[in-house]
C-alpha cells in the first residue's frame, strides 16, 4: 500500500519547496474543502486538528475532534479524504522523516532552520497569604539591618 501524500500549507511550501508530502500521526491538517449543504449541522471547512490514524487500506485520515453524529446520538470519528485537506505543521520529531525532509529542500535548494526548542510557560502559581508572610518576614529583616548598618 503507498503512503497517503496531502498538500503542504504555503508557508511550509515556501520552508521545504515541496507541495505534497506524507501524512502521518501527529501532524496538524486543515480541511479546506467540503459540501456545506451536506453538512449543514456540523461544517468543517476551516477547522483543523491533529492526524489520529492515517488508513492506508481505505486511503482515509482521521483527524482529531472531527466527529460525525450516529443515528443514535453518538459520536465516532470521521475518516477525511486527503484531497480536502492540508498539512499545516508536520511532525517531525522522527529523524528519519526529518532527514527527507533536508533531503527534499536541499534539492531545491532551500535550507532548513532549526527550531529553538519551545520554551516552558511561566506557571501562574498564587501563593497562600502563609507563603507571603514569611517572605515578608524576610524583608523586613533584612531592611532592618540594612538600617542598623547605616546607624552604625
Amino acid at each position: 500500500m503507498k503512503n497517503i501524500t496531502i498538500h503542504l500549507s504555503t508557508e511550509l511550501i515556501g520552508k521545504y519547496g515541496i507541495k505534497k508530502f506524507p501524512v502521518r500521526k501527529g501532524d496538524v491538517v486543515r480541511v479546506v474543502k467540503g459540501d456545506a449543504e451536506k453538512d449543514e449541522k456540523q461544517n468543517t471547512v476551516g477547522k483543523e486538528g491533529k492526524v489520529i490514524k492515517v488508513l492506508k487500506k481505505d486511503g482515509k485520515v482521521i483527524v482529531e475532534n472531527l466527529n460525525i453524529a450516529k443515528s443514535d446520538g453518538k459520536m465516532k470519528p470521521r475518516k477525511m479524504d486527503p484531497s480536502t485537506l492540508i498539512i499545516m505543521k508536520l511532525d517531525t520529531e522522527d529523524k528519519i522523516r526529518k532527514a527527507k525532509l533536508a533531503s527534499l529542500a536541499a534539492l531545491r535548494n532551500k535550507t532548513i532552520e532549526e527550531e529553538p526548542p519551545a520554551a516552558e510557560p511561566e506557571s501562574n502559581i498564587v501563593s497562600t497569604p502563609e507563603e507571603n508572610a514569611g517572605e515578608k518576614k524576610v524583608e523586613d529583616n533584612q531592611e532592618e539591618q540594612e538600617e542598623v548598618e547605616k546607624d552604625e
